[in-house]
C-alpha cells in the first residue's frame, strides 16, 4: 500500500514538473521580440552623430569641429548661428582660442555686413587668451579704425604683442610699419626688411609677396622683386602670379611675360585678373597692341564670377559706351554702369578710386539723355556724390 502511494505522488509531482516547464515556455511576441532587442547590441554612431555626443558632454575640441561644420556646411546645414553658439561654449568651457574663431565670423562674415564691436569683444577675450594671432587682428582694427579709434601707435603695439608670441604674419605688418615710419615707430629699411625676411624664413610665404611689393613699389627695383615674386611661387604661394604678371604689364612693359602670368592667375582662380586680362587684351597699361574681342571675353568673365567684379561691369559698360569692338549701345552702356555703381556700393568699395568715376558716367548719361532718360537734377545727384568721393580720397 505504501509503495502505491508513493508511485502515486511521484507521478503527480512528475505532472506539475512538466507543467511549470510548459508554462514557462509560453512567451508573448512582444516578450519575445524585447528580449531579443535587449540582447542585440547597440547601432554604432555615425562620426557625425558621435561629434554631436561628444560636443554635447563638453569635449571642447569636438565643440569647434562642430562649429566648423556649421560654418562651412560640412555634412551639416550652414547655420553660423549654431557656429557661433558652439565656438562660443567652447570657450566658455575653458579653450580660449575658440574666441578667435568666433571674433573671425563676426570681422568677416561669409555674408552680410560684419560687426566689428563683436570682432573686436572676441579678439579681446582671445588675446587674452594667449592667441597670437587674435593679437594681430586686434593691430588690424586699430590700423584701419575697424569698430575702434584708428590709432597706429596702438596697432603697433598690438602687432609687436603678436610678434612676440610667434605670429608669423604679423611680422609683416609690423615690417611694413617700420618701413613706412608709422605708429611712432622709426623709420627703419633695415628693422623692416629684417622683419619681412625673418617671416619668409618661418615659412610664411606672404611675407615673400611682401619683399617683392617693397622692392617694387617702394624702391622700384624690379630686378629684386622678380627675384622675391618668383621666390613666392616657388613656395607655391600663388597669390604671386598676378604681383608678377602686374609687375611686367604696368611697370616694366614685358607684355608677353605679363600675359603668361596673368593667364596662370587666372586659371589658379584669381577672379580679379578675369577683369585686368580684360584690360590687358583692350591696350592698359601702355600695351599697343588690341585684341577687343579677348577683352569683351574676359570682362564678360569677370562679371559672372561667383564675386562679380564691378570694375569689370565699369570696364565692358565702356566699350559699349565707345562702340570700341562692339556696335555702340547707350542702354546696355548704362546698364552696365548701373550694375557697377551697385557693386561698389554693396561690396563696401565706396572707397575704390573707380567708384567716382562710374558715378560721373553715370550723371553724364543722364545729362545727355545717352540711353536714358535725360534729368538734370538726377545728373547733379551723381556728379555732387562723384565729388563728394573725391574729396575722401
Amino acid at each position: 500500500m505504501m509503495k502505491k502511494t508513493t508511485a502515486l505522488l511521484l507521478a503527480a509531482l512528475l505532472v506539475l514538473s512538466l507543467c511549470a516547464c510548459g508554462a514557462a515556455s509560453e512567451t508573448t511576441p512582444a516578450e519575445t521580440q524585447a528580449a531579443e532587442s535587449a540582447e542585440a547590441p547597440a547601432e554604432p554612431l555615425s562620426p557625425l552623430e558621435q561629434l554631436m555626443q561628444d560636443a554635447e558632454g563638453g569635449d571642447t575640441d569636438a565643440m569647434l569641429v562642430l562649429a566648423d561644420k556649421y560654418r562651412n556646411g560640412d555634412e551639416v546645414e550652414a547655420d553660423i548661428e549654431k557656429a557661433r553658439a558652439w565656438y562660443e561654449k567652447a570657450g566658455e568651457a575653458g579653450d580660449g582660442l575658440a574666441y578667435l574663431w568666433l571674433g573671425d565670423t563676426y570681422f568677416r562674415p561669409a555674408s552680410g555686413a560684419p560687426d566689428y564691436g563683436k570682432a573686436f569683444e572676441y579678439y579681446s577675450k582671445a588675446a587674452e587668451a594667449g592667441s597670437c594671432d587674435a593679437m594681430g587682428n586686434l593691430g588690424v582694427m586699430y590700423g584701419g579704425g575697424y569698430g575702434v579709434e584708428q590709432n597706429d601707435e596702438t596697432a603697433a603695439q598690438w602687432y609687436q604683442k603678436a610678434v612676440d608670441n610667434g605670429c608669423e604674419w604679423a611680422m609683416v605688418n609690423l615690417a611694413n610699419y617700420y618701413l613706412q615710419g608709422r605708429g611712432g615707430l622709426e623709420k627703419s629699411e633695415e628693422k623692416g626688411v629684417e622683419l619681412l625676411t625673418g617671416a619668409a624664413e618661418k615659412g610664411y610665404t606672404g611675407a615673400y609677396l611682401s619683399l617683392g611689393n617693397h622692392y617694387q613699389y617702394d624702391l622700384q627695383d624690379y630686378k629684386q622683386a622678380e627675384e622675391w615674386y618668383l621666390k613666392a611661387i616657388d613656395a607655391d604661394e600663388t597669390r604671386a602670379y598676378q604681383s608678377l604678371g602686374m609687375m611686367y604689364m604696368y611697370y616694366t612693359g614685358e607684355y608677353d611675360k605679363a600675359e603668361e602670368w596673368l593667364l596662370k592667375a587666372a586659371e589658379s582662380g584669381d577672379e580679379f585678373l578675369y577683369a585686368i586680362l580684360g584690360d590687358f587684351y583692350n591696350g592698359v597699361g601702355g600695351r599697343d597692341k588690341y585684341d577687343t574681342e579677348k577683352a569683351i571675353e574676359w570682362y564678360t568673365r569677370s562679371t559672372e564670377a561667383k564675386n562679380p567684379s564691378a570694375y569689370g561691369y565699369f570696364q565692358l559698360g565702356q566699350l559699349y559706351y565707345y562702340g570700341n569692338g562692339v556696335d555702340k549701345d547707350y542702354e546696355k552702356a548704362f546698364e552696365l554702369f548701373s550694375r557697377a555703381a551697385e557693386l561698389y556700393e554693396a561690396q563696401g568699395f565706396n572707397n575704390d578710386v573707380m567708384y567716382p568715376e562710374v558715378l560721373k558716367t553715370i550723371g553724364e548719361m543722364y545729362k545727355a539723355g545717352n540711353g536714358v532718360e535725360k534729368d538734370p537734377e538726377k545728373a547733379q545727384e551723381y556728379f555732387d556724390r562723384a565729388e563728394e568721393l573725391r574729396n575722401y580720397y
